[in-house]
């Protein structure tokens, strides 16, 4: 059976249902991706080699302590990863590298949260990196403008180099280092900035919270103990805003703790 797309080792925790097997030359059996599952198609994010890697079958990847590689499933969590370096790609093992896992990318998440979490920060340029709504295998990044938030659909050529204008990277880190110095507006000038660790952090429920019907067109973000919170909007004396998935809205701020340590994307 031919692996076209991002393979890895069966001991990896996957839940994805368009899974099929294959046989690599060690007669280890190998969990492969189909092209379809969006999840896993595009995704290309920057990891640190900790230790030299010889490969020994023709399906991994060699790499020398500190060489940058580019990971195609980044965010699952898995033994192997899928890598690329150059012009090569192969299996590389989870805990001989480092993924540069960053604060700004949010996953699959709605355009309307991405508003809504955006909207709410005072700081002209913070933005955040998603998965596409409209076209779900790429990305989109959602900048917070003068008077309102944009969205910028991350292209990718057919070298695999994405770019939003002319200007094309290795990867999307590359592209969201570049555009903190450049404009990322064609109409004005908007260099990219993040949420600070008081803008943006992770909270867990001390308690169940029920959301009721408030009238006021305000909806409110219902949870169970011990789920936790991403919080976005801390403005208000006693509620907080704040999202669970796609699921955003008003919570009492004494129902939750925040979590030490600063946000690293959920």
């Amino acid at each position: 059976m031919d692996c076209q797309s991002t393979c890895s080792i069966t001991n990896a925790i996957q839940t994805k249902s368009s899974l099929y097997e294959s046989i690599n030359s060690r007669g280890i059996s190998l969990i492969c991706f189909s092209t379809n599952p969006i999840e896993q198609s595009n995704k290309r994010m920057e990891a640190e080699a900790k230790h030299d890697f010889p490969s020994t079958e023709p399906e991994e990847l060699a790499f020398k302590k500190g060489e940058t590689l580019y990971i195609s499933n980044y965010g699952d969590p898995v033994s192997w990863y899928t890598a690329h370096k150059g012009s090569k790609s192969g299996l590389v093992p989870g805990n001989y590298i480092e993924v540069k896992r960053e604060n700004w990318y949010m996953g699959r998440i709605a355009r309307s949260v991405a508003e809504q979490m955006l909207q709410n920060n005072q700081h002209v340029g913070v933005f955040l990196v998603r998965l596409s709504e409209s076209s779900p295998s790429d990305f989109s990044l959602s900048v917070k403008c003068t008077d309102a938030v944009q969205h910028f659909r991350i292209l990718k050529d057919q070298d695999n180099k994405y770019f939003l204008w002319s200007t094309r990277f290795d990867s999307i880190n590359k592209l969201v280092e570049y555009y903190r110095h450049e404009t990322v507006s064609k109409n004005s000038k908007i260099v990219l900035r993040d949420m600070n660790d008081d803008e943006i952090f992770i909270a867990e429920a001390l308690y169940n919270f029920e959301p009721q019907e408030t009238g006021d067109g305000e909806t409110e973000l219902g949870f169970k103990e011990g789920e936790k919170v991403v919080v976005f909007d801390t403005r208000d004396t006693n509620w907080w805003g704040g999202r669970i998935g796609d699921r955003t809205g008003f919570f009492p701020k004494t129902y939750v703790k925040r979590i030490p340590g600063p946000f690293m994307g959920q």
